[in-house]
């Protein structure tokens, strides 16, 4: 097995080619599997063996950290610390004013286990606009015609308009490949916008939706989501 990782852009940075590395598709492995793969390497003991000894671990490992000790073993160790302000040398601990955080730092077997891991490159999945639904209030017509200077609900994801780019916005393409920016949005939302069409000739139209929204922190170059299905205006 192998560790997948994708590449991001680093948005915390104005180059347009610095990327972070994402893992991808990480299992993960609660109580029970891992009790399997003890059973499967062999274990002399049984199954409500290691369960019952690997919950008297974690009932101690709690004390231990209850009695504001550190767990120093080969798989983990742990440290406490003390956040929030103190207001002056004589304050002391207020519950509401700090908190008591563990931190957690690998120990021997798992940063031995870290230098074994193969890695595997592989494609992030884009965050592009999706087009769902496009329906015209004048005719109610959905997902065939549209009205010239009407209004469109348009329903999907990630579709709201978002982000410094001059080109974000949504777009109506003719067949000659001109380009009709929708400049009036009524309502701007991740799943559904409700605009304002310009005056349009007769004629077949490509919907598109360019944002920088991806429901995190914008990107730095617009994404462009089009819908599959032509719109007439008559």
């Amino acid at each position: 097995m192998s560790l997948k990782y994708s590449l991001t852009e680093n948005l915390l940075t104005a180059q347009p080619d610095d990327y972070n590395a994402r893992p991808q598709d990480v299992k993960s492995h609660d109580l029970e599997s891992i009790i399997s793969q003890m059973l499967e390497k062999g274990s002399t003991v049984t199954r409500a063996d290691i369960l019952a000894v690997l919950n008297n671990f974690f009932e101690v490992a709690g004390s231990i950290t209850a009695d504001g000790e550190m767990i120093n073993t080969d798989l983990f160790k742990t440290n406490l610390s003390i956040t929030g302000v103190f207001d002056g040398a004589g304050d002391t601990f207020d519950k509401g004013r700090h908190t008591i955080k563990v931190n957690t730092n690998a120990g021997k077997v798992l940063k031995d286990a870290l230098d074994k891991i193969q890695v595997e490159k592989t494609t992030a999945p884009e965050a592009i606009p999706y087009i769902l639904e496009v329906k015209d209030s004048v005719s109610g017509s959905v997902n065939d015609q549209i009205t010239s200077g009407g209004v469109l609900e348009i329903t999907g994801s990630l579709l709201k308009i978002e982000g410094s780019d001059s080109n974000n916005g949504v777009y109506l393409v003719a067949a000659d490949a001109t380009k009709n920016k929708i400049v009036t949005l009524v309502d701007n939302k991740p799943a559904r916008l409700f605009v304002i069409l310009p005056t349009l000739a007769a004629g077949e139209y490509t919907l598109q939706v360019m944002t920088q929204y991806t429901g995190g922190n914008p990107v730095k170059i617009p994404r462009i989501g089009t819908f599959s299905k032509p719109l007439t205006v008559v």
